[in-house]
């Protein structure tokens, strides 16, 4: 039966089960879906990589493009589409008619990726160092600081520290941060300190030593994040999938000016949250750490949810999203990805400049094997 699944108090005034239409109220629609998401748990799950696939197509101009790929993919059941449709080696040909589909609506698609290891990197610079240095009057995000320290904590941290010791520094994070931690009662400030201060003591390169030298320093932030983590109405801070879809709705409005944003339906998207993200988008920094605000023209109208099976849209969203996450898993190189093989020429170039990894060449997620 058409309509949410999501019940409950959180979930009454943003769901959307209407086909969506291009209009000058609404703007340009774009649908948005994920896939490899796992809430906070970003370390030691199937996936490495978070991917947010995302078209610039209301449900009327979705539904023919629906129709030609079912068709050209030789599918008649179910009458949804879904990326697993076409996954596997035995389904060359669907993934053919998949890969043609991508490249023609270049310029229409986007795959944003997070590298959940690299998220929790900077989370623990933003989280604990960032703080640390704004308590005294600085800022890490002017000039770009905060990313740069991220990146170099994560591309010579392996080597530093030992593949083995800086991944469990990232695990140490992420049970800390995690808001199943509430009271500091899996790993406490003093514990994920002590992590800290043992891979600073064994750090081989200095740039890495410098920055864990800092860290080791954060303890007062720590414990202000424990009492952070106990609030029931804060978004759990280690959660990637919205600061993404803030990232992706503001990309959108960049190239298309006005648009209104339909994810697919998930518990973490509350209308509180989907509020929130529409005024996220509605500002941008400015000088002196002030904001400016975004002209509606270029702005975010609406952030609604809906099912798939309602629109056509999302169904698009999902194969982007699903192409994407088999080509990162390729790019890891840890398990084969027949999918990855015969779709990462098709994938690349809708893969967004502003994804979170630790660089700025989307290019890179043509390697196999490099990214793991």
């Amino acid at each position: 039966m058409p309509g949410s699944g999501l019940r409950g108090s959180a979930y009454v005034r943003h769901t959307r089960a209407e086909a969506t239409s291009d209009d000058d109220v609404s703007g340009r629609w774009v649908a948005v879906d994920e896939s490899g998401w796992d809430g906070e748990q970003l370390y030691g799950r199937g996936d490495r990589y978070l991917v947010l696939g995302s078209v610039a197509f209301d449900d009327a101009a979705a539904a023919p493009l629906v129709e030609a790929l079912r068709r050209d993919a030789g599918l008649s059941q179910p009458p949804e589409l879904k990326f697993g449709q076409f996954a596997g080696s035995r389904n060359t040909g669907r993934l053919e008619a998949l890969a043609a589909f991508l490249l023609g609506v270049r310029g229409r698609a986007s795959a944003y990726l997070v590298d959940k290891h690299y998220f929790v990197v900077s989370k623990m610079i933003d989280l604990l160092l960032e703080e640390r240095v704004r308590r005294f009057g600085g800022d890490l995000h002017a000039g770009g600081a905060a990313r740069s320290l991220a990146r170099t904590l994560f591309d010579d941290g392996p080597r530093a520290l030992g593949q083995e010791r800086f991944e469990r520094l990232i695990a140490t994070m992420v049970d800390f941060a995690s808001g199943r931690n509430r009271g500091g009662v899996l790993v406490t400030p003093d514990v994920l300190v002590g992590e800290i201060d043992d891979a600073w003591a064994r750090a081989r390169r200095r740039k890495v030593a410098d920055i864990l030298g800092e860290l080791r320093r954060t303890r007062s932030e720590a414990v202000d994040l424990v009492r952070l983590l106990g609030h029931e109405d804060g978004l759990p801070v280690l959660e990637p999938l919205i600061p993404s879809l803030n990232v992706c709705a503001s990309d959108w409005c960049e190239a298309l000016g006005r648009v209104s944003v339909l994810v697919d339906e998930q518990r973490v998207y509350t209308d509180e949250r989907l509020d929130r993200i529409r005024v996220a988008t509605s500002v941008r920094p400015g000088p002196l750490g002030g904001v400016v605000r975004t002209p509606e023209s270029r702005g975010v109208q609406a952030v609604l949810r809906g099912g798939s099976q309602d629109h056509p849209s999302i169904q698009l969203a999902d194969l982007v999203a699903g192409a994407g996450r088999e080509v990162a898993r390729r790019h890891v190189g840890r398990r084969p990805s027949p999918a990855g093989e015969l779709l990462w020429r098709a994938v690349v170039p809708l893969i967004s400049a502003h994804s979170l990894v630790p660089h700025d060449e989307p290019e890179r997620f043509g390697r196999a094997g490099t990214g793991g």
